[in-house]
């Protein structure tokens, strides 16, 4: 009879331990949704200047630039909200119009055809 107790507990031990990894991988998941640590007192566009400048520059150079769409309508406020490669989802939120249907194309989102910063159609072009 022992041995079925002691059979429990491994089995139980391991579902715990189980659990927990994934809960710290939600975790890590959860954090990667912030911005790292800066300085949220001067513009993203400042700071990146700096630090990605070739992105500012095809973002500028891009029709979302020009007409001074900030980077939070897709990236987020960097605090509560952050994706540093958004999904499609930002971008049907102000082009429903466009919206595709995934699921019936080779392609998975818009950036499968559009670069990120200049939004180009097919991303040679």
């Amino acid at each position: 009879m022992r041995s079925g107790y002691s059979s429990f507990f491994i089995i139980l031990l391991a579902f715990i331990v189980a659990v927990s990894l994934a809960g710290n991988l939600t975790a890590a998941e959860k954090k990667a949704d912030k911005h790292p640590d800066v300085d949220f007192s001067i513009s993203c566009v400042e700071c990146h200047t700096e630090v990605t400048p070739k992105a500012v520059q095809e973002w500028k150079s891009s029709k979302h630039g020009m007409m001074n769409f900030g980077c939070y309508m897709c990236h987020g406020d960097g605090q509560e909200d952050f994706a540093a490669r958004p999904g499609s989802d930002r971008c049907i939120a102000c082009h429903s119009g466009q919206e595709v249907d995934f699921s019936k194309t080779p392609v998975k989102n818009c950036f499968d055809c559009h670069q990120g910063h200049t939004l180009k159609f097919h991303q040679g072009d």
